[in-house]
């Protein structure tokens, strides 16, 4: 009796195109245009949760500009944005420049949103 391998080949490729996908993280995308309304917001959000993260210990600060920043789509129309933020402290007058990952749903309410990190941006060494 001869047997066909044409399923067993069929179900060992769907196991692996399943488990690739799942392994591999979607890439990062330029922002086109960094300054357009939705992006500032999305960096004043993330400069207010910051600034308001410690209860006891507020910090002065303000969005001044999004000088760059990437987006990572999630899933289910959830999207991660890396944002570099120039941001001034209002209280000494200096600036500085931060790195945010912001993830959210356009259009949803702000209860969504989550600010997953804000760190001082470094440049890489040319």
């Amino acid at each position: 009796m001869r047997r066909s391998v044409l399923p067993l080949l069929v179900a060992a490729l769907v196991a692996v195109a399943a488990f690739s996908a799942a392994g591999v993280a979607a890439a990062w995308t330029a922002i086109g245009n960094p300054r357009s309304l939705v992006i500032r917001q999305i960096g004043n959000f993330a400069v207010i949760v910051y600034s308001h993260a410690e209860p006891r210990k507020t910090r002065p600060l303000a969005l001044v500009d999004v000088v760059r920043g990437e987006t990572q789509p999630v899933g289910s129309g959830v999207t991660d944005y890396r944002l570099v933020l120039n941001v001034r402290n209002t209280a000494t007058g200096s600036t500085g420049l931060y790195q945010c990952v912001v993830r959210g749903k356009p259009g949803s309410r702000a209860t969504t949103w989550e600010l997953h990190s804000f760190v001082q941006y470094k440049q890489a060494a040319v």
